[in-house]
């Protein structure tokens, strides 16, 4: 089942979604290969950890992140956090990480890449369930930082 907060946030807010049940996966790169979609349509998010502050990035499930690019597109030095951030900061597990940085209120960037799909395809707090949504209508309830930062893995 999806987050309940999530589930939250996108009634109050209007938004049209559709939760897609699945086998159980644990990456974006599976999900993609599950759904039987290009990897270019799913979403991975990931925590980083700056000397300031934790950010959520989210780019296309078959690329990774360029670390160089997000720090200065950030203004902070960035690497990827660790587990006990993901369980402490954002109450989830690794592989769960839902890409809706207005849940955990932390700063949200997000890849242009993403944006050559109509629609795009989330993960939901759930091994067994992903959620897709006008990329719009994403962008609109987010409103995240956009940039260049993934890199074909």
């Amino acid at each position: 089942m999806i987050s309940k907060a999530l589930e939250k946030l996108l009634k109050q807010n209007k938004i049209k979604y559709e939760v897609v049940e699945h086998r159980k996966v644990f990456t974006a790169f599976d999900s993609a290969e599950t759904q039987d979609i290009k990897l270019a349509e799913v979403a991975k998010a990931v925590l980083l950890k700056g000397k300031k502050n934790l950010y959520l990035a989210v780019l296309p499930a078959g690329n990774n992140c360029d670390f160089k690019a997000l720090s200065k597109l950030i203004g902070d030095k960035v690497s990827m956090a660790k587990e006990k951030d993901i369980n402490t900061k954002l109450k989830t597990k690794i592989g769960l990480i839902s890409p809706f940085g207005s849940l955990f209120k932390i700063p949200m960037f997000i890849d242009k890449k993403l944006f050559k799909n109509k629609k795009i395809n989330l993960p939901a707090g759930s091994y067994t369930e992903s959620i897709v949504m006008n990329v719009k209508d994403y962008l609109k309830l987010e409103n995240p930082a956009l940039g260049n930062f993934s890199i074909k893995k």
